[in-house]
């Protein structure tokens, strides 16, 4: 018995497992492996594909499924497979031609698909941008600058209600399916795991229904206002740590 037993914690990477360089600290690589010898299921929640965190291996591996594409695939590292897929529909294609359309005189808005990596600028996409594609479309990003980045995250969720939209970052604004997010696939996870305790960390508002949706919920210092006011707790940046600083307070929470 471990004093994490029954622990699940997710946490997104960019900005709140990584630090303001992108690079994860041994002290909070140190604590992972603490927290997952000692009973507790670890896992990432990001808007990257699975492939992304191969290339963290040499510093932590997730004894969990993955989170990746914002909830939309729940992914299984070691089987090398989606445990869960919630790509976007079919008329996500249209839609996102009717968007690029809209915004394609403004030369700042460009739109990057991440299932078949092509990104482009909002007036060089057209319907012959889809007449290879092959495969299901999980994660639509249109990037601009920040100010732009405001406008559009008040416009397009109006228009465009079958989907789900959040800011990943200052610059950029995701499209996935209704069914897909951070919070649903922490919630699937916690399911399959039969863990009793899900604990989620966090630094933007694609992380917002993760920390609504979690037992506990973690915002970093650097994190957005509106995920600070819908955490549980706000601990230090990452810039200091934070996993290492949540893993303490969990083992003293579980002490008590």
């Amino acid at each position: 018995m471990g004093i994490f037993d029954g622990i699940l914690l997710a946490t997104d990477m960019d900005g709140t497992l990584t630090d303001s360089e992108g690079r994860i600290s041994e002290k909070n690589a140190e604590a992972i492996r603490y927290f997952q010898q000692n009973g507790g299921l670890f896992t990432v929640a990001s808007g990257r594909p699975p492939r992304h965190f191969d290339k963290f291996t040499d510093i932590f591996v997730p004894n969990t499924y993955l989170i990746t594409l914002n909830g939309s695939m729940i992914y299984d590292r070691e089987k090398r497979g989606a445990v869960s897929k919630y790509p976007l529909p079919e008329s996500a294609k249209d839609d996102v031609l009717k968007i690029a359309a809209t915004y394609a005189k403004n030369s700042d808005i460009g739109i990057h698909f991440e299932s078949f990596h092509y990104s482009a600028r909002a007036s060089e996409i057209t319907e012959r941008t889809f007449l290879d594609v092959n495969e299901n479309i999980y994660d639509i990003m249109f990037m601009q600058p920040r100010d732009e980045t405001e406008k559009l995250s008040v416009l397009i969720p109006g228009l465009f209600p079958s989907y789900k939209f959040a800011r990943g970052w200052g610059e950029g604004l995701e499209m996935f399916a209704c069914e897909a997010g951070k919070g649903n696939a922490l919630c699937e996870i916690k399911k399959l795991t039969s863990s009793s305790l899900a604990v989620s960390a966090g630094n933007y508002d694609n992380d917002l229904e993760m920390i609504i949706k979690a037992d506990i919920g973690f915002a970093v210092s650097n994190a957005s206002e509106n995920l600070k006011a819908a955490a549980d707790f706000i601990t230090v940046s990452c810039d200091e740590n934070a996993i290492h600083k949540i893993i303490k307070e969990l083992e003293k929470r579980q002490k008590n």
